[in-house]
């Protein structure tokens, strides 16, 4: 349970807040939110275990702030920012988030982000209150910074147009991040540490549904041979000595069986050798060539975590979007928390059919019927197979469920 400690002059969210947090709770987003006005001119959010402060200001604080769960929140433009000027703040300033800062080609929201800014754009708004209200609620249900932006943008300009009050819900109202491939990006004068890139191989749909992450090419070759279409090899250690042995193993194996076979993180060796495709994390999109990937022709799958990066991946047209992780898993360290069915469930439904979805984290056989039953093109499995007394039993019996 967490509380919203709310000033008395921000009593007039309240209409929003009851419809938000009523949706929240249908959608099972999180535990129990309550609201209470408080006498204080700094919002505070109450965990069990810490508190978020949020002190709306109404001009950028010459002195940075470095507590933690502190932000600073400016949402009111009485006096021209530009655009570099604004990123080069937030990257000097971890607490500090611009909301809504007026540009001549829309607005601007930009947050910090491991020693860097990020930032959306959309061409309007939406409602100041309204997107107060979602920034408070949001934080309150425990979604990250990046994604509470992201939600409160897409439900204020929600509000704008038709005056719906509840959880945002289609992509069209939510914003743009922006990312080397927003056609205004050199316009607006962002610097981007990723390069634009034309949109990526399409994967064939008919090969998806069980999709199997696993860690050596002789489990790859083992499963192609018993009738898997889609896996993925993903070797941890990049200092294997046998890494690249591996790497041309699995695509010769694919070719073979005419199958989608996907090799994590290594781009280089994927393109050196042809590989069928490449799978990436969000990191991975500063750093990769993703130019190259696409020009060689190899597919591209992004690993997301949330509404901000899912959204992100988006702008650079993959192969499919992996959501995740949705249940507690002990097969790679996570940089968020599992998201769950009902989470995943409106991931996909804010993707639709853009994009093949792969489900990834912690699942099993007993979680497949749910997890498929949100509408995601293709569940990866990892221990379920590798770990299973039978390995073609437990094949069949996830076919046997992943099929629409």
């Amino acid at each position: 349970m967490s509380v919203i400690r709310l000033p008395a002059d921000m009593a007039v969210l309240s209409t929003h807040f009851d419809r938000i947090l009523a949706d929240a709770h249908h959608h099972q987003l999180g535990e129990t939110v309550t609201l209470a006005i408080a006498d204080d001119e700094v919002v505070a959010i109450d965990f069990a275990t810490h508190t978020i402060s949020l002190n709306f200001v109404q001009a950028v604080p010459d002195i940075p702030v470095f507590e933690a769960n502190t932000y600073r929140v400016c949402d009111q433009w009485g006096v021209p920012l530009s655009v570099a000027a604004a990123q080069q703040l937030v990257i000097n300033n971890p607490q500090l988030v611009l909301c809504g800062l007026p540009t001549e080609y829309g607005l601007l929201d930009i947050w910090h982000h491991n020693g860097e800014a990020r930032a959306l754009h959309c061409e309007r708004g939406g409602d100041d209150t309204a997107f107060r209200a979602m920034l408070m609620a949001s934080l309150a249900v425990d979604y990250p910074l990046e994604d509470a932006v992201t939600l409160a943008r897409g439900y204020a300009r929600q509000y704008e147009i038709n005056s719906t009050l509840g959880w945002p819900l289609k992509r069209d109202v939510f914003p743009r991040p922006l990312t080397a491939n927003h056609p205004q990006v050199s316009a607006l004068g962002w610097h981007s540490k990723e390069v634009a890139v034309a949109p990526f191989a399409k994967t064939d749909a008919a090969k998806l549904a069980l999709y199997p992450v696993v860690d050596t090419a002789e489990w790859v070759t083992r499963l192609l041979a018993l009738g898997v279409t889609t896996t993925q090899l993903r070797i941890k250690d990049p200092h294997a000595p046998d890494l690249e042995q591996q790497i041309q193993a699995i695509i010769a194996a694919g070719e073979d069986h005419q199958a989608q076979v996907f090799v994590n993180d290594y781009w280089q060796l994927a393109i050196a050798h042809q590989a069928y495709g490449v799978h990436l994390g969000q990191e991975d999109l500063e750093t990769a060539d993703l130019a190259q990937i696409q020009q060689a022709g190899l597919r591209l799958g992004l690993s997301t975590h949330g509404y901000y990066e899912i959204l992100r991946a988006a702008e650079f047209s993959p192969s499919y979007i992996a959501l995740g992780h949705i249940y507690p898993t002990t097969t790679k360290a996570m940089p968020s928390k599992p998201q769950g069915l009902s989470r995943l469930a409106l991931y996909q439904q804010l993707i639709g059919k853009d994009f093949p979805t792969v489900a990834i984290g912690g699942i099993d056989l007993s979680r497949a019927q749910a997890v498929w039953q949100t509408g995601v093109s293709s569940v990866a499995v990892v221990r379920a197979v590798t770990q299973a007394p039978d390995t073609q039993a437990a094949l069949t019996a996830f076919n046997q469920i992943l099929v629409r």
